[in-house]
């Protein structure tokens, strides 16, 4: 009796060490494919070399069948840092658009990007293509900027939107559509639409709109039309009209004053 009872204890002993050895191997295993888990994506940030100049990085991005290439321009400061840095997406006139890119830095937050090295903003210049126009590239856009947030170390609460002629009927666009993205945003020499239904983020972003006050290609009448509307609404945006100038107003991007003026602003939530 005394031979049964001990067989028995040592299954007993046996079996137990058995489940919980496999115990132990079952929570080994859900613990590898938690680690290992589809959801979890890795790093997509993009790294650049520390240099004591601005740095130029050159794309293509590809959206719904719609591709656009682009031009990047990065400040001294920011390979020499971890912060992350405010950005400017810039939208150029219709003289600037086709193939080239070069031709996005002739004037605008671009061409003053690579003349101060100690520019406070990363500047992304999309290009558009011949024939084309930004009023039907809000999609695409929105997408490559979310693709560029993803990539590099931009402060998202500090993005911010300017375009002239073409690119500030963009800008005026892009805002309606996707007021989510942008702190302020600066149209320059634009023609907008006044909206039917109004976005509430577009009414109280705040904006700073130019003028030139004998422009013949984009009467004053509709940016100050506009700038009425959106004060009708509630909405207070800055309205500066250039006296005695016409259509080509790209020398306020030399004016530090606007760049200034965007860094007041943060993203509204």
């Amino acid at each position: 009796m005394n031979k049964v009872i001990g067989i028995i204890i040592c299954l007993v002993i046996v079996a137990s060490f058995y489940f919980v050895q496999r115990g132990f191997t079952v929570n080994e295993q859900k613990v590898t494919k938690l680690e290992l888990s589809p959801t979890l994506t890795p790093s997509t940030s993009e790294s650049i070399e520390t240099t004591g100049a601005f740095v130029e990085k050159r794309g293509a991005f590809t959206y719904n069948d719609q591709k656009i290439q682009y031009l990047l321009i990065f400040p001294a400061g920011y390979t020499q840092t971890t912060e992350r840095w405010p950005l400017i997406l810039f939208l150029h006139g219709r003289s600037l658009c086709g193939e080239d890119l070069n031709l996005v830095k002739n004037y605008g937050p671009p061409w003053v990007a690579e003349q101060n090295t100690n520019f406070s903003f990363v500047v992304l210049a999309p290009q558009c293509a011949e024939g084309e126009d930004w009023m039907n590239k809000a999609d695409i856009l929105a997408a490559l900027l979310d693709d560029i947030l993803k990539k590099y170390r931009i402060d998202q609460d500090r993005v911010y939107l300017t375009g002239i002629s073409l690119g500030g009927n963009g800008t005026w666009c892009l805002a309606y559509q996707h007021p989510e993205y942008f702190a302020a945003i600066a149209p320059l020499a634009s023609k907008p639409t006044i909206p039917n239904n109004w976005n509430k983020k577009l009414i109280s972003m705040p904006i700073w709109a130019f003028h030139g006050e004998k422009d013949p290609i984009h009467p004053l009448k509709y940016d100050e039309a506009m700038i009425s509307a959106l004060r009708m609404q509630g909405g207070t945006p800055h309205f500066t009209i250039l006296s005695d100038q016409g259509h080509y107003i790209a020398g306020v991007y030399k004016n530090y004053e606007l760049y200034d003026w965007f860094l007041t602003s943060t993203r509204q939530h």
